[in-house]
This record gives C-alpha cells, structure tokens and sequence, in this order.
C-alpha cells in the first residue's frame, strides 16, 4: 500500500511541475520572442535503504528546456523593432543576474541613451558593454547588428553615424542551453567530477542574421496550452482519487487483522 501511496505522489509532483511550465507559457503569451517551457527530460533517483525503510527508485526532472521553435515574424515598420532570423540570440545584461541570451527584440532607450529591450534588459555590444545611444533624429539597423542614427544638430546631408554593435550568438552543435530559474537563457554549465558546476561564459560571434523593423512574437500555442492544463488537472483529480482509494484499503486491511473486542 505505501508503494501505491508512493508512486501516486511522485505522479503528482510530476504533474505540478508541468502545471507550473504550463501557466509560465499561458502568462507569456503575449511576450516578444518568447520561448516555451518544455519538460521532457526526466531521470532517476534511486533512494537507498536507511532506517528500515525501504529503498525506493523516484522520478525527477532537470528543468530549464525550452521549445527553440521560431515564433511568427510580424512586419511592424517600427525601427526599434528587431528579429533574428532562424538561429540565433541577442546578448543581454539581465537587471538582475548574470549575462544571458534573449530573441526579444522590442527595443527602447532609457533616459540616459541605454539601449534597453522591453522588459528593461541592457542590450550589449561585441565587446559586452552596455549601449549607449546618443540623441538621433533617426535610427536603423543593419543585418550584421550595426546601429546607425542620424544624430540631432547633424546637417540634412550628413552621413549616419555607426555608433555600435550589437551582440548576437549562435550556438554551435555542441552547446547546450537551458533556462536558469530567472527565466533567462544561459549556457548549461559543465558539471565536474565532484558535482561542481563550472559556469561557461557567452562569447559574442556575430553569426546571427538581425532582421530590422520585425519582431518576432511568443512560439507558445494557447490553445494547446489550455488543453494541456485541462488534461492535467483530470489527471490530478485521478491520482487524488487514487490516493484515497489505497487510504480505504489500507483501513480495510486493518480492519481484518484487528482482533474480536480490540
């Protein structure tokens, strides 16, 4: 009985970190470039025997995938809007956190010329510096990431001003990324033989394909979503049911081996 118990509660933990993934997609709908929580890779944690209790093998899951699914490409004309065509991410200083990877390409300047995406990330140059934007009249982009802008005073016929580059990454076949718990993407560390983790630095290398005046939208499909959140919570109500059909048996048993008048 305690195996059944057992096994529904792993099943149940298994299910509220699906839940979770799957709210995480519905709340980000809506946001620029947006990759799906995915969580599909599961291991083993084998519990050996301690205290007369009985060894046990448990389910576990290594968060942090995600869908690398390109989402639509919307033609919006606006010059602060940017995509990545195919592979590839913008390198950004997250406000809190250590240097990460983004395809959100909603872009703005802050009061002090930073060059910002929509959520308040620093955008980064080659060199990982925060951009700074001087006052402009107008502003593009090149598909290499270059920024151009016509700075205020300049005469009609001046040329535009480069005036930085912004920082893009593909991976390569061996890199693995994954989702740190703030949501960013990074590079999966390098696991020692101790069980240390050896953080891997983001080395600009220019190889993405910018695409200006697009923006690429969220890849979450919310349909399938809200069909994945009906069907897990079916799935919770079962294993409660179960749960509680493993407490009656239990109490059954008991009942059999009490003896007469205890």
């Amino acid at each position: 009985m305690d195996r059944m118990v057992q096994t529904a509660l792993n099943s149940l933990k298994m299910m509220m970190e699906n839940q979770t993934a799957t709210a995480h997609n519905l709340a980000n709908v809506n946001t620029p470039g947006f990759k799906q929580d995915v969580a599909i890779d599961f291991s083993s944690i084998f519990l050996s025997r301690q205290e007369g209790i009985e060894p046990r093998i448990i389910s576990s899951r290594n968060t942090g995938g995600f869908s690398i699914e390109q989402g639509q490409m919307e033609n919006t004309q606006n010059p602060l809007d940017l995509a990545i065509k195919t592979e590839g991410y913008f390198v950004i200083q997250p406000k809190d956190g250590s240097i990460a990877l983004s395809r959100r390409g909603d872009l703005q300047t802050s009061e002090t010329g930073e060059l910002l995406d929509g959520a308040g990330n620093k955008i980064l140059d080659d060199g990982l510096q925060p951009i700074i934007i001087p006052a402009y009249t107008e502003i593009s982009f090149s598909n290499q990431g270059q920024i151009n802008i016509k700075a205020i005073g300049d005469a009609p016929d001046a040329p535009a001003q480069n005036v930085g580059l912004i920082a893009t990454f593909v991976p390569d076949e061996e890199t693995k990324l994954k989702k740190s718990l703030d949501g960013h993407i990074r590079i999966e560390p390098n696991v020692g033989p101790n069980g240390e983790e050896e953080i891997v630095a983001i080395e600009p290398n220019q190889q993405a394909q910018v695409m200006p005046g697009f923006l690429e939208k969220s890849n979450v499909n919310a349909v399938e979503e809200m069909v994945n959140s009906l069907d897990q919570q079916r799935k919770f109500e079962m294993h409660v049911k179960f749960i509680q059909m493993a407490e009656e048996l239990d109490n059954a048993g008991a009942s059999l081996m009490r003896l007469p008048g205890m």
